[in-house]
């Protein structure tokens, strides 16, 4: 397991980046989730993605013993990329994490989701890139939204990769979308600072 240091060091960061990556400034920490909520529980799975997208902590979290978490920005409308880096000792509870992340495209195959801004309907499917670490789920990411004054369509990744006892999650979008060899290129590094 690693400690809380450890993850922060392991982070991505710009130089790790394709060029015109710069560091978001830090999002206020999420308030805790609740016991019953997220993925394997009581709140749905797919209002968990849709937290994620916000900024919002994994349900992995739950079973983190530490964590650590940076977000990149390239231009108004992106790219985007979030990364969270989990570690547990609780191997039973991080492959139960695992296997309910890789159920998403079955569970939230189109959902929407609404809040103060308006509504997003999101579509998860099964994404086409490497399998890296010691297991990974790739997941794509199809997004639209409506507001009274906007309409949005976004589109990018999601990806869970386990290396020992660390999960890293990444999530990769933009305006209307993102280049998917981009995003393995970057998969790629978050995977290499983990040795």
């Amino acid at each position: 397991m690693r400690s809380q240091g450890e993850l922060v060091g392991a982070l991505l960061r710009v130089e790790d980046l394709p060029a015109g990556y710069v560091l978001q400034p830090s999002a206020p920490a999420p308030s805790a989730p609740s016991a019953d909520g997220g993925q394997g529980a009581g709140a749905s799975p797919c209002a968990d993605v849709f937290e994620q997208l916000r900024g919002g902590a994994p349900a992995l979290s739950r079973v983190a013993a530490s964590s650590a978490r940076v977000e990149f920005g390239k231009g108004d409308y992106g790219p985007f990329l979030q990364e969270e880096l989990l570690s547990s000792g609780n191997q039973v509870a991080v492959r139960a994490a695992v296997s309910a992340f890789r159920k998403l495209p079955e569970l939230c195959d189109r959902f929407t989701e609404t809040d103060e801004q308006g509504s997003f309907t999101i579509k998860l499917s099964e994404a086409g890139l490497p399998a890296l670490g010691d297991e990974s789920v790739a997941l794509k990411l199809d997004a639209a939204g409506t507001s009274p004054d906007l309409n949005v369509t976004l589109g990018g990744y999601m990806m869970l990769v386990r290396k020992g006892s660390v999960v890293c999650i990444l999530i990769h979008f933009g305006i209307p979308g993102v280049d998917v060899a981009e995003t393995e290129k970057i998969a790629r590094a978050a995977v290499a600072r983990l040795d």
